[in-house]
């Protein structure tokens, strides 16, 4: 149900846009590369391409990936991430990520939620994620961001969560991230997320303006990006992801 839902939303989403005028849609995309450490010396390094599209009704962005997991080995992954606009000031998104494994591992993840813009440039998320793996565990959790300027070329982000897995262990942690426009065709990405029982919960951000202005940082699954089922640990850990993004105007 939670794909179904993912997939006609993000359709309806893409028709909405194409049916506006030709001149009234921004398209961009490009590549980038990705890399997170966590945990437990577990590590994670991504390769994608993306496109993304812009109108007045909303934004679309898709990215096809390629991974390599310290622990689960290689594969690739599917990722879209849609927003509408509701009112001037508020938009629902949602946003997904399939994973297949070249070994068989297989894992999904939905983030769904609303946002509300307080001023220009600054934006208040709250959501609800959802992600399930063949370990087999599921994972729940709710939290809130805030994306606000830190100078003409830079944004900053901080937020908060608390979520479940299905086994009973619990993650609280709080995340602060930035992206800084180098140029007109790069932009660099840094997250780090810090608490208990780290599970990386932003895995992108809103395609339509937000941190990552659409270039998602394009994490795995679950404990600082294993994917795995988790232990009870009650120590304080940290996760930090990096990622480069080349432009296509």
């Amino acid at each position: 149900m939670p794909r179904r839902l993912t997939r006609n939303f993000i359709l309806a989403s893409a028709i909405a846009l194409a049916a506006r005028p030709a001149s009234a849609v921004a398209i961009s995309g490009g590549a980038g590369i990705d890399y997170q450490a966590g945990p437990q010396a577990q590590s994670y390094r991504g390769a994608l391409l993306f496109a993304s599209t812009e109108a007045r009704p909303g934004d679309l962005m898709v990215a096809a990936i390629r991974y390599k997991d310290s622990r689960l080995g290689p594969g690739v992954a599917g990722f879209a991430n849609a927003g509408v606009s509701v009112s001037p000031a508020v938009r629902l998104r949602v946003l997904g990520l399939r994973t297949f494994g070249d070994h068989g591992f297989d894992a999904w993840r939905l983030r769904a939620g609303p946002e509300l813009d307080l001023a220009p440039d600054v934006t208040l998320g709250a959501y609800y994620l959802r992600l399930h793996d063949d370990a087999p565990e599921n994972f729940n959790a709710a939290g809130v961001d805030l994306t606000f300027p830190v100078l003409p070329a830079l944004s900053g982000q901080v937020g908060t969560s608390y979520g479940r897995w299905s086994g009973g262990e619990t993650t609280f942690q709080g995340t602060l991230a930035g992206a800084l426009r180098a140029g007109a065709r790069i932009q660099f990405l840094c997250e780090v997320d810090v608490g208990r029982n780290v599970t990386t919960t932003s895995t992108t951000a809103p395609s339509g303006g937000g941190i990552w202005s659409g270039l998602p940082l394009t994490n795995q699954l679950g404990n600082g990006g294993s994917g795995t089922e988790p232990t009870t640990d009650h120590r304080i850990t940290s996760a930090a992801q990096f990622g480069v993004r080349f432009l296509i105007p």
